[in-house]
């Protein structure tokens, strides 16, 4: 195993275990009601660096599904996301639309 590998398989297992204490702390916060206490920022960093991810991998990979699990964000989470990311690209419903139906 080369020194590039081994720093790259440290770096992986450090990212599995700061998501997997991400979730845990999250959860916690939205159990408690914590969630107004969330700074802006911190919930852009996350939201940034899951888009980076997933970026990445498609870049590498090809577009694959987003790996979002069935029970993971219930329909007011999901709406609430895509509305606010969709604001914040100035991207309306119906421009949407027009990208989500167009021919791969």
């Amino acid at each position: 195993m080369t020194a590039e590998t081994t720093a790259a398989d440290l770096e992986l297992a450090e990212l599995d275990t700061v998501v997997t204490r991400l979730g845990e702390l999250t959860r916690h916060v939205a159990d408690q009601e914590l969630g107004a206490a969330v700074t802006d920022e911190q919930i852009a960093d996350v939201l940034y660096a899951a888009a980076r991810l997933f970026s990445a991998k498609t870049d590498r990979v090809g577009k694959i599904a987003w790996p979002i699990r069935e029970d993971a964000l219930n329909a007011t989470e999901t709406v609430v996301l895509v509305t606010a990311l969709l604001d914040a690209a100035d991207v309306n419903l119906f421009d949407m639309a027009i990208w989500y139906r167009r021919a791969e």
